[in-house]
């Protein structure tokens, strides 16, 4: 398990574009304002699709929700976020800490636009990069997941109050359209660390087989040697393929 501040782009398909939420843990480390966490840029905006802060800001289809006066970000503390959308409620609303604090009408019709980018870390100044230093977030991320639908109040605060440690999102299968593992392959840029939040349940890291590199295709060696640390115990399994039952025995049997 890690916390992670960095910076990587990474193109979302068709199911985003009519409904999304976006939920995480994060850590802000810096006093300042405008430090962004999460980015979505298209062609025809590249950049205030959506926009996540740290202290309450948030965008979507480049008109503002702030919310900065309804909640407090203590540095050092770890946070429940959560933005959800569709076309058909036409309602963006915002969570923290399990609970609505704002919501946004978005215009009728409007859908996401599915050519752009997403970035952890930073904002966009230009379609797909453009960072700047000054709107890095530079703090700590944990289980950011990108879900194909409008998550309910009711599952975004099971989903907080679980805790950060909690395997509640497993429970969403497929809707949980991008995982925290699917970001953690993807190329990164900046001053990235990643760090061991202290949860004792680290089934999680399997989730990472569910990704279509692995997912019903034999083991290779050079699987083996692209992941991280503490996978080496797959080496006895090379030449297996990686089927969903092949993951729950080691969720289950090597946490």
């Amino acid at each position: 398990s890690s916390g992670i501040n960095a910076e990587w782009p990474l193109r979302p398909g068709e199911p985003l574009q009519e409904s999304f939420s976006i939920c995480g843990w994060v850590k802000k480390l810096r006093s300042s304002t405008d430090r962004w966490w999460f980015a979505y840029g298209s062609s025809a905006s590249p950049y205030q699709d959506i926009l996540i802060e740290d202290t309450g800001c948030t965008y979507i289809f480049n008109a503002g929700l702030n919310m900065r006066s309804k909640i407090t970000a203590p540095l050092g503390e770890w946070r429940h976020l959560c933005v959800s959308w569709s076309l058909s409620s036409r309602a963006f609303r915002f969570y923290y800490e399990g609970e609505l604090i704002g919501t946004k009408e978005t215009a009728s019709g409007k859908k996401l636009p599915i050519d752009g980018y997403m970035v952890l870390g930073n904002e966009f100044d230009s379609f797909g990069g453009g960072f700047e230093d000054g709107n890095a977030f530079g703090g700590e991320m944990f289980k950011i997941n990108v879900f194909s639908k409008e998550l309910t109040g009711v599952e975004i605060k099971e989903m907080k109050d679980g805790g950060i440690c909690s395997e509640v999102e497993l429970t969403y299968g497929r809707t949980r359209y991008l995982k925290w593992s699917d970001f953690l392959l993807e190329e990164r840029s900046g001053n990235v660390t990643e760090i061991d939040v202290g949860c004792d349940n680290e089934s999680s890291r399997w989730d990472i087989l569910f990704t279509s590199p692995f997912l019903n295709k034999p083991l290779t060696q050079d699987m083996v040697n692209s992941l991280r640390h503490g996978w080496d115990i797959l080496e006895d399994f090379v030449g297996s393929t990686v089927t969903e039952r092949f993951i729950r025995h080691f969720k289950f049997y090597h946490k």
